[in-house]
């Protein structure tokens, strides 16, 4: 749970949400979030919105996606789009010529997937995290492979992770491209909720 000092949306961790039911049922990333006139949230996959959707709190939003947590200055009647090239969030409307060619909440594909990272690569990720029931935290490199977990240490069970694809790690957390990209060999990465970004470390 983030304390107050971490938290920098501007409402509430309880408020009420819409999550488009792909995105909830992991079968689609989440890339694009938007607040109407009266300053609901709604969170969207890949697609024209509106979509299907599904009610739950913005705390559990943030702590299964926390690339969101970066939205603080998300106004009223504003929306941004997650950019797989720029590796973060961009505004909508973000062009004032009318000459650039808007940002679309789309899907990871080859154009956008790095060439140093293999998209059928499997790691192994902790079911918890996978779920959305637990944040992901760690990011480790080990003789046996990549491992992506919650918070609580480093030693699992076989049947507390399930192997996923990397491409499919990505589109899970967006967030997460950049340290897969320079994770180095027995190192680990930890998310910061407060500066939002990974941090390195030794693993024992």
């Amino acid at each position: 749970m983030l304390g107050k000092r971490e938290w920098k949306l501007a409402s509430p961790p309880e408020t009420a949400v819409a999550v488009d039911s792909d995105v909830l049922a992991m079968r689609a990333p989440l890339v694009r979030v938007r607040r109407d006139e009266d300053g609901a949230w709604y969170f969207d996959g890949p697609g024209e919105a509106p979509r299907s959707a599904t009610t739950t709190t913005l705390a559990a939003v943030v702590g299964a996606w926390p690339h969101v947590l970066a939205l603080s200055t998300l106004d009223v009647d504003d929306s941004a789009i997650w950019s797989w090239k720029r590796h973060g969030w961009t505004s909508e409307t973000e062009c004032a010529c009318g000459e650039c060619d808007l940002p679309v909440a789309a899907d990871l594909d080859r154009g956008t997937w790095p060439s140093d990272l293999r998209p059928d690569r499997v790691v192994s990720v902790e079911n918890t995290a996978l779920s959305g029931q637990e944040p992901l935290t760690d990011i480790l490199s080990t003789p046996g492979g990549i491992a992506l977990l919650a918070a609580g240490g480093h030693h699992r069970t076989s049947d507390q992770m399930a192997p996923v694809a990397l491409a499919n790690v990505i589109r899970r957390w967006p967030h997460t491209m950049q340290a897969l990209r320079t994770l180095k060999p027995n190192r680990g990465m930890r998310w910061n909720s407060e500066a939002l970004n990974w941090a390195e470390y030794t693993t024992a």
